[in-house]
């Protein structure tokens, strides 16, 4: 359980509750000990991401734990009352989770984009119309079944289902 009491298995992607107690260290850092730090913050945030998201592909992971902005805005409160900088620190972490998702190549996310712009430097002429539709149907698809999932996920936790 973490410090609010919520039961967590396994990280969900981007935020980790718990990571906060009644006592917060502020530490002066210079510029470039700061940007080190929060490099390796997102390199955290990114690896932490991909992994939950690889065990949830392989079926090893908990998908439970995927939440969708009925959690988010939960959490977001939870953590708000914890103070400004864990509220701000989470607002980071799910940015940049939802960047790197958006960086991924499926059709409609702007990793999708740079997957057909690739495509079309190889083949050295754009894919056809109807197949382009055909990909952002698999896109649509994809997206709207993973709403649905993490909606779904978010109902059941407050009990509704």
């Amino acid at each position: 359980e973490d410090n609010l009491g919520n039961k967590i298995n396994k990280r969900m992607i981007g935020i980790q509750l718990g990571a906060y107690n009644n006592e917060i260290n502020h530490v002066k850092l210079g510029p470039a000990k700061s940007l080190y730090y929060s490099i390796n913050e997102v390199y955290y945030v990114c690896a932490s991401t991909l992994k939950y998201l690889v065990s949830i592909i392989k079926g090893s992971g908990d998908s439970s734990q995927l939440g969708g902005p009925i959690r988010i805005a939960k959490v977001t409160g939870q953590v708000a009352e914890f103070g400004i900088l864990p509220f701000l620190s989470m607002m980071a972490y799910i940015s940049i989770s939802l960047g790197l998702i958006n960086l991924f190549p499926i059709p409609l996310l702007d990793g999708g984009h740079l997957m057909f712009y690739s495509l079309e430097k190889i083949l050295g002429k754009p894919l056809s119309q109807k197949t382009q539709e055909g990909f952002f149907r698999i896109g649509m698809f994809l997206l709207l079944s993973l709403m649905f999932f993490a909606t779904f996920n978010d109902l059941k936790d407050l009990g509704l289902f």
